[in-house]
């Protein structure tokens, strides 16, 4: 199969395999019943919704949501409901979980909880976020830019399996990844030092079926029009599938000018779990959300 170039080709492919099942933790605010909803009525999942009932079905009858499509799980109070989602997802009553009106710190905690969790252990959280910008030609993977604040190299290692294993399931056989720095040349601090050992594990194959470049800066990473302009001959000349960021706060930045500058719409969730988990902000569209289903579902 080719290569997926938009977040709808996700989608497309998720309607073609089994439906999976997710459990919602808090769902009780609009906008993820309209993007659930969606994912029911397209075929990519069967939901089970976890919150007040009276709640669930009032905020469904305002938005014009059916709520007879979903199953609900009646729970009152926020965090007892990110528990029992979390909990259906780690006894197999749901293959995948969804923060609804939950605030992030609550649906973490759920999530990292040792006893109760899905975090196994010695494992790593992180996220990964998967960009279709307009006019560019591929799908774009970015981690971390919201959970890791300061990677250590051994957790940019972890993260970067992560971010390939979602690239692979994009039908990306042989990514290429850009280990983010401020320039193509290795300087006197960690990033970039960082950058240049990963890119010789790469070389190794410690990563699998890749190609690696770094330290690069994003512009070599991106747009091939810069490499010609710079005489840059790396392995990656503005081709880049996986961007691996120096830390959060970069990567925080680049993934909100993405979305705002760029006009991207996103699909993303945490990964490390024994489930997706998929993490939606407030600010994102319905179609962010839907397609994070989508993404979840497909790396179900």
């Amino acid at each position: 199969m080719e290569c997926m170039t938009h977040l709808s080709d996700i989608a497309s492919l998720v309607k073609t395999l089994p439906r999976k099942r997710m459990a919602v933790a808090y769902g009780e605010d609009a906008h993820t019943l309209q993007a659930v909803e969606r994912a029911v009525r397209e075929g990519i999942v069967d939901a089970v919704i976890v919150g007040g009932r009276s709640r669930i079905v009032t905020a469904a009858d305002e938005c014009g949501v059916d709520a007879r499509l979903f199953e609900i799980m009646d729970v009152e109070g926020e965090m007892p409901s990110v528990k029992a989602a979390v909990n259906l997802v780690r006894e197999g009553g749901a293959d995948m979980l969804m923060k609804g009106l939950a605030h992030t710190d609550n649906y973490m905690r759920g999530i990292l909880d040792k006893e109760t969790g899905l975090l196994p252990e010695g494992g790593l959280l992180s996220h990964v976020a998967v960009f279709d910008i307009p006019g560019y030609p591929r799908l774009i993977v970015l981690s971390d830019g919201a959970v890791i604040p300061e990677p250590t190299l051994q957790q940019k290692i972890a993260l970067t399996k992560y971010a390939i294993r979602v690239a692979n399931s994009l039908c990306i056989e042989v990514p290429k990844v850009a280990f983010l720095s401020a320039s193509e040349s290795v300087l006197k601090f960690p990033s970039s030092q960082e950058a240049a050992v990963l890119t010789g594990m790469a070389v190794r194959r410690q990563f699998g079926n890749v190609v690696a470049e770094g330290p690069i800066s994003v512009d070599l990473a991106l747009f091939p029009e810069v490499s010609e302009i710079k005489g840059f001959k790396g392995r990656i000349r503005g081709d880049a599938d996986i961007l691996i960021v120096p830390g959060i706060d970069s990567g925080n930045v680049l993934y909100k000018a993405i979305v705002w500058f760029g006009k991207a719409e996103t699909a993303a969730m945490v990964t490390g779990t024994t489930a997706p988990c998929i993490l939606t902000s407030r600010g994102d569209s319905e179609d962010s959300k839907f397609y994070s289903i989508a993404l979840g579902a497909l790396n179900a």
